[in-house]
């Protein structure tokens, strides 16, 4: 059942009530020109069925075209008193049409059900109907237009709904000079170039129900109020993207303007890229994400907008990320890229808000050697979000000591850090562990233990040695001084002596 949006009629022109009752004919509204504000707004218009709404002349409608005698040789029928002219599945007969009844009644109307083609070309179609003020093409499985309008001086108003048109450019109706109303509603569009080139005179242009991929560039809604304010039900047009699917777009483009004008203001991300990568469902928070890599930072931006989470600082020449621990901004940013830059320390993250949320953190290809073992394994265990850590590319110092205790943290955090087995030591001159694999070393390795050293005795061995006998020395005479007093009554020497 074919889908209508209501709307009010607040323009007091004579011409313009005229032709909506024209456009009344094939079933449909007329609809204001809507002119809200700037602001997004969350309410949507309740929408009704079309054939609740009495039409002026219901036989003129593409509605169960299919069952019309002349669809099935896909022929048109000229109504010369309405100047109509009605095709269903085709117009194989026009010519034959208009040899019977010649140019005394040339068409004013026009009503294509069910066109057959892949493909509608305005051009070569409709130059045969030079006067004609409405045009109304519905149930049709052709994807786009071959050629752009030709030039019209009549047609006022167009309807192109329920067909699988997918594309249109900006200039698809350019030469439409007397156009006022265009309807495009329940196609398959899922993008515009831009604002469509419309004469001056356009009044009202509509796009609901589409399945629009927010995504696409569609900001000019709000940027360009004087184009904006032609889309009558914009506050109707529905995202379908996977990003942004069942969300309203006015809102969406709302956001993405908001945040390009907040990235643009701040000289800290005057070169950085920003952009909106998801909607929380039913609070509408948007979440951004800011891309500074490739821009020779010195040190992370002091500025981000509100509700960052992913922030992009990749290739260059950071030393240090003293924001992450204190700065509010960062406050809600869970995932940080910083490979390829010069951290050698961060051990100042340790018990903070940030390290004890993170969701991800890679710090690839940095100047680590060493880092507080004990403070990322607290952290990672408590923190339920972390998800990933990268540490490879690092010039690690495996000591004996440190080696040893962060092969422990890798292998206990293997699913987080899924670097783990490209995590190498640094080369240091002699050292033979130069870019071992830190999983596969052992504590000899680390500890620089050689075989011959395991083979001997160094002096505390030797004290070891000693204590234990005199333990068992002395366990061994207790034992003896214990069974002659139970048996034979004696007690010890030393007993005897004591005072």
């Amino acid at each position: 059942m074919r889908m209508s949006h209501r709307s009010t009629f607040t323009d007091g022109n004579s011409f313009a009530i005229s032709f909506c009752l024209l456009l009344a004919i094939f079933g449909r509204y007329c609809g204001a020109t809507y002119a809200p504000d700037d602001s997004p707004t969350l309410t949507t218009t309740s929408t009704t069925v079309a054939a609740e709404m009495p039409a002026l002349n219901p036989g003129h409608s593409c509605v169960n075209w299919t069952a019309a005698p002349e669809a099935a040789d896909g022929n048109c029928t000229r109504l010369t008193r309405h100047g109509l002219i009605r095709c269903y599945g085709g117009m194989n007969n026009l010519a034959s049409l208009n040899s019977k009844l010649g140019k005394l009644f040339p068409a004013q109307q026009m009503l294509l059900c069910g066109w057959p083609k892949e493909a509608f070309n305005p051009l070569g179609e409709l130059q045969k109907f030079p006067h004609l003020r409405s045009l109304t093409i519905e149930y049709s499985g052709f994807t786009e237009f071959i050629f752009d309008f030709p030039d019209m001086f009549h047609l006022q108003a167009i309807n192109i709904s329920w067909t699988n048109l997918s594309y249109i450019s900006a200039r698809t109706f350019k030469r439409v000079h007397a156009l006022q109303i265009l309807d495009l509603r329940w196609n398959q569009l899922i993008q515009l170039d831009g604002p469509l080139i419309l004469p001056r005179t356009f009044q009202q242009l509509y796009l609901a129900g589409n399945p629009w991929n927010c995504t696409r560039n569609f900001k000019w809604l709000l940027l360009q109020p004087e184009k904006g304010r032609l889309v009558a039900d914009r506050e109707e047009l529905i995202c379908t993207d996977r990003k942004y699917k069942e969300r309203q777009m006015l809102l969406v483009m709302h956001y993405k303007v908001v945040l390009r004008r907040e990235c643009q203001s701040h000289a800290d991300l005057l070169n950085c890229t920003c952009v909106m990568h998801h909607i929380i469902p039913k609070a509408y928070i948007p979440l951004y994400t800011v891309n500074c890599s490739h821009l020779q930072f010195q040190s992370l931006p002091a500025y981000l907008p509100e509700n960052t989470t992913t922030l992009y600082i990749n290739d260059n020449q950071i030393s240090d990320i003293y924001p992450l621990k204190d700065n509010p901004h960062y406050r809600h940013v869970v995932d940080v890229q910083l490979e390829n830059n010069r951290i050698s320390n961060i051990d100042l993250l340790e018990d903070t808000y940030w390290l004890q949320n993170f969701r991800l953190l890679n710090l690839q290809g940095n100047l680590l050697r060493k880092l507080q073992v004990y403070a990322l394994d607290n952290a990672l265990n408590d923190n339920e979000n972390a998800n990933l850590l990268l540490l490879s590319k690092n010039p690690w110092h495996c000591t004996c000591k440190f080696g040893m205790r962060l092969r422990e943290l890798l292998t206990k955090y293997k699913d987080i850090v899924r670097d783990a087995w490209n995590v190498t030591c640094t080369y240091m001159q002699g050292d033979e562990l130069r870019l071992a694999k830190v999983l596969s070393l052992t504590r000899h390795d680390m500890c620089n233990i050689s075989p011959d050293d395991g083979m001997r005795i160094h002096p505390i061995d030797w004290l070891n040695c000693v204590l234990a006998s005199l333990i068992i020395l002395i366990l061994g005479k207790l034992a003896y001084d214990y069974y002659f007093y139970k048996y034979h009554g004696r007690v010890p020497w030393i007993v005897l002596k004591m005072p």
